[in-house]
């Protein structure tokens, strides 16, 4: 079994098997975290195996389940794009794994939480990887049943389990509107997977499905409307957003890090694969009108979502509302650049899409270190914080900057890709990230100057907790690193995955030629 299959079933097989595990040895914590750190670990081998795979080939990655090929099985197929994201998901996993364990020490069900978080690590590397939209429906809705729960963790707390039956109830609508769209391409088209539709809407003969029988302009336009409509609810665009800055805060912080740094990415991902995969490319007048005025819409609402998350920072109190609305505002970026349609937007996305990951989840790690100190997330009880926690204080310095876009932290420069993506379109655009930008780096620096210069409430004794601060200390390393190369990650990861992406002909080819081997 190759490395392509095997990457999102190590974690669901860990997480079958950890309840049963945890009864014989009687729910032991250490056995337990041990148990967590083997699995996301191995997960992260087996992702940087696919990630090697994809780069060092020059088409997609292909795994069949069972032998049945597409378009009557359901199929893995891999690019570069989605080898990338899977492996900053499973790098991310890992490292919070490692973190999630003295966040946890009062915590009493530790087996539950791993077997929930080795659930959502599943079915977010099942979204990356399948080559096939019905196939996305199951892995996304995988992702988000183990994603409210994990928001309800808390659940003797009244807000844990409003926030979160609020997101069960958004999520739900979201998913019944991809799972409409997808009914709608199935009676058009006759096929749900991803090269077999790109075929069909560029004209290429593909075995076994024949030709549409609906019009396809009507159908694209009705199922791109409702699976659009249902990924801008799983990024929290404006004005489906509502569900997050209550979700977000009320999980526990190693939670939050990945619901805004992984889990969102969801919606942005599968908005690329119909946008450039399935859409991609010159398309028919009628198509190419269909596709045009939803790239418009998208980039619309992104702008809004940029300015609404940059402006609502500036009125919390709570720290990880904050941080919440500042994940809104970057998902408007990356809505906008991925409406763009041009190889340029598809790079900027893509880069920030990794550095905006990677910063975020610091910044919610760093932010949980201080919350799990004092047990609140109310801004004006962490003043004085700072000094007593360096490394937590530093991460956090480090986290703020590259959010904001201080230059050479690796946020800045995919900022700077999207601020030139932008301005081939627009002027407006550009403006929207400089301005969105910069209401938000007075937002931080409430925080910053609250932590570190304001006095404490009270003389506590605090001691730095160091496995959760190492561990931002070493993310805060990787965010000034991938600044420090990021003309050279550009070069050799970025531009080569959304050139890979652009070209759909190699996503059909990949399939048609496995298709050819079989049937003669």
């Amino acid at each position: 079994m190759n490395a392509v299959g095997l990457t999102p079933i190590i974690p669901i097989v860990f997480a079958f098997a950890l309840p049963l595990f945890s009864i014989l040895i009687k729910g032991n914590r250490k056995i337990i975290q041990a148990y967590a750190l083997l699995a996301t670990g191995l997960t992260l081998i087996s992702a940087f195996k696919l990630f090697q795979l994809a780069y060092s080939s020059s088409t997609p990655l292909v795994y069949t389940f069972g032998k049945w090929i597409a378009p009557i099985g359901i199929i893995y197929e891999v690019d570069r794009l989605g080898a990338l994201i899977t492996l900053v998901t499973a790098g991310l996993m890992f490292l919070i794994a490692i973190y999630s364990y003295r966040y946890l020490e009062h915590e009493e069900s530790l087996e539950w939480y791993y077997t929930l978080y080795l659930g959502l690590e599943a079915g977010l590397l099942g979204v990356l990887l399948t080559g096939d939209a019905f196939n996305l429906f199951v892995m996304i809705e995988v992702t988000s049943i183990a994603a409210y729960a994990l928001v309800m963790f808390y659940r003797d707390r009244g807000d844990s389990v409003t926030a979160g039956l609020k997101y069960a109830l958004i999520g739900a609508v979201g998913t019944t509107m991809y799972f409409l769209a997808l009914g709608v391409f199935y009676g058009a088209v006759g096929t749900v997977n991803f090269a077999d539709l790109s075929a069909k809407v560029h004209g290429i003969q593909f075995p076994v499905t024949g030709t549409p029988v609906g019009n396809m302009i009507l159908a694209s336009g009705v199922a791109l409307a409702l699976a659009t409509w249902a990924f801008l609810i799983k990024a929290a665009i404006v004005p489906n957003h509502f569900w997050l800055p209550e979700a977000h805060p009320a999980a526990p912080s190693p939670i939050s890090a990945i619901l805004s740094g992984l889990v969102v990415n969801v919606g942005v991902y599968a908005l690329i694969r119909f946008l450039y995969t399935v859409y991609g490319g010159s398309l028919a007048p009628g198509l190419a009108h269909v596709v045009s005025m939803l790239s418009t819409i998208v980039i619309v609402l992104g702008a809004v979502s940029a300015l609404f998350g940059a402006l609502m920072m500036n009125v919390q109190r709570d720290v990880k509302k904050l941080i919440a609305y500042s994940t809104i505002m970057h998902m408007g970026y990356l809505f906008m650049a991925v409406g763009l349609g041009t190889q340029l937007g598809l790079q900027a996305a893509l880069f920030h899409l990794v550095n905006h990951a990677i910063a975020k989840a610091l910044l919610f790690l760093a932010a949980g270190v201080f919350i799990h100190a004092i047990g609140s997330r109310n801004i004006d009880d962490l003043a004085g914080l700072g000094r007593r926690m360096p490394i937590a204080t530093f991460s956090l310095a480090i986290a703020t900057l590259s959010l904001v876009g201080i230059p050479p932290l690796n946020v800045f420069f995919s900022k700077l890709l999207l601020f030139n993506a932008f301005l081939d379109r627009s002027l407006v655009l550009a403006l929207v990230l400089v301005l969105s930008s910069a209401t938000a780096l007075i937002a931080y620096m409430r925080v910053f100057y609250v932590v570190w210069l304001r006095k404490p409430k009270e003389n506590m004794e605090i001691k730095e907790p160091t496995s959760m601060s190492l561990i931002c200390l070493l993310l805060a390393l990787v965010v000034i690193v991938i600044g420090l190369m990021a003309p050279i990650i550009t070069d050799k990861l970025i531009t080569p995955a959304a050139a890979q992406t652009m070209d759909y002909n190699s996503y059909v080819n990949a399939i048609l030629n496995l298709a050819s081997r079989v049937l003669h």
